[in-house]
């Protein structure tokens, strides 16, 4: 019984010294979390996106400020003969429905002979700007269907901006991603199609294009390791 009582005794002041050395980990850990959030900009790669993400802006604001030139000198109006058709196809698709809209036959277009727009239209530029309209009503954001139409080529020429820089990042480097942004954002080219009001396909076509054309190339490899994209699946 003599020999009991130390082992007893050591046995409960046990732990205790188990407990302090679990806080003092515990505690440890703590403070190296709380330092890697703290200095997470203190890294380079830190920095570095940082960087890349205000180029990325820089470079959508400057597409979509740069298609606004009519709408501020005169108004926010639709222009050209094409888009004024494909405004008045969106209106009658969001006043009317889909349905309505695929069998509908326009007697003021092609006059006299009319024409019959369900089958005679590429319905997605309606349709994009039929969903963000009814998105934005969700929303309880009151817009006119002519404002989506007029100002949806310079929001999206913006994110072609971004689809470009993925598609070029994936080819060749993040630095040539980001000048491909900064180029494609201001080409004479593509902002005399995608002005504020001019309500046509080349709006959304050439960002479909560009993001089409990086799902493809950066799609997922195999799960063996792979040299490139002609190894992916």
């Amino acid at each position: 019984m003599a020999e009991h009582h130390p082992v007893s005794d050591s046995k409960h002041k046990a732990p205790p010294a188990s407990l302090g050395s679990a806080s003092y980990s515990g505690n440890g850990r703590t403070g190296s979390r709380a330092g890697g959030l703290s200095g997470g900009l203190a890294q380079p790669a830190g920095w570095q996106s940082l960087l890349s993400f205000t180029i990325l802006f820089l470079a959508w604001l400057a597409g979509f400020s740069s298609r606004l030139f009519a709408v501020i000198r005169f108004e926010s109006i639709i222009h050209e003969f094409d888009p004024w058709f494909n405004y008045r196809s969106t209106h009658h698709l969001t006043t009317n429905g889909f349905y309505e809209f695929l069998n509908w036959f326009d007697e003021r277009a092609w006059y006299p002979l009319g024409r019959i727009v369900g089958g005679t239209v590429y319905p997605g530029l309606m349709v994009t700007a039929g969903l963000i309209h009814y998105v934005l009503n969700l929303l309880n954001i009151t817009v006119h269907i002519r404002d989506v139409c007029v100002f949806l080529a310079p929001v999206f020429s913006g994110l072609t901006a971004i689809s470009t820089y993925l598609l070029t990042k994936e080819l060749w480097s993040q630095g040539a991603g980001l000048l491909a942004a900064c180029f494609i954002a201001i080409v004479p080219g593509y902002i005399s199609r995608s002005v504020a009001g001019s309500f046509d396909n080349e709006g959304i076509a050439i960002f479909a294009l560009q993001f089409t054309y990086y799902l493809w190339v950066g799609r997922p490899c195999a799960p063996i390791d792979c040299e490139g994209p002609s190894e992916c699946l």
